[in-house]
């Protein structure tokens, strides 16, 4: 009966000790991750493959009304990135839109997605805040555009 009393005692203690640390994070609206700062390193972006998107494991993955695809490039920077852990020259990247979602057929083709395309991108790298760490941004691509989720 001690042991659990002491037991109980030392989780109520626990949880009354993470609620400040709680509702200090709550206490911006709820923010979380920020406020982020990044460094940015303009570019160009290599379109390597566009193909029938499949998640690795059953189930995984968001569904869509659309079939999606997996687009995969590279990113050339404009200057040399030196000395950067978060870059990693020449590696295949994954265009989602900004929410994770693979693209659909007709967003690639309202982009001009296709295998060869160089596109400008900017490669973002994070210096402040606990975000995401590496981003790519497409000035000519909306990757908030979710009308494949709307329209038939």
């Amino acid at each position: 009966m001690q042991t659990a009393l002491r037991l109980v005692s030392l989780c109520a203690l626990a949880i009354l000790a993470a609620f400040p640390a709680y509702a200090f994070a709550a206490g911006d609206g709820g923010r979380v991750g920020g406020p982020c700062r990044y460094e940015d390193f303009p570019g160009k972006a290599t379109i390597v493959s566009v193909t029938p998107w499949r998640p690795g494991t059953p189930g995984q993955g968001s569904p869509t009304p659309y079939p999606p695809l997996a687009v995969a490039f590279t990113f050339t920077p404009d200057a040399p990135v030196a000395g950067e852990p978060l870059y990693r020259p020449g590696i295949e990247h994954a265009l989602t839109l900004v929410n994770g979602m693979p693209p659909g057929p007709r967003f690639a083709a309202k982009y001009g997605i296709a295998p060869g395309k160089t596109i400008p991108c900017r490669l973002r790298l994070i210096r402040q805040g606990t975000c995401t760490p590496v981003l790519f941004q497409f000035p000519d691509i909306d990757q908030t555009d979710y009308f494949e989720l709307t329209r038939p």
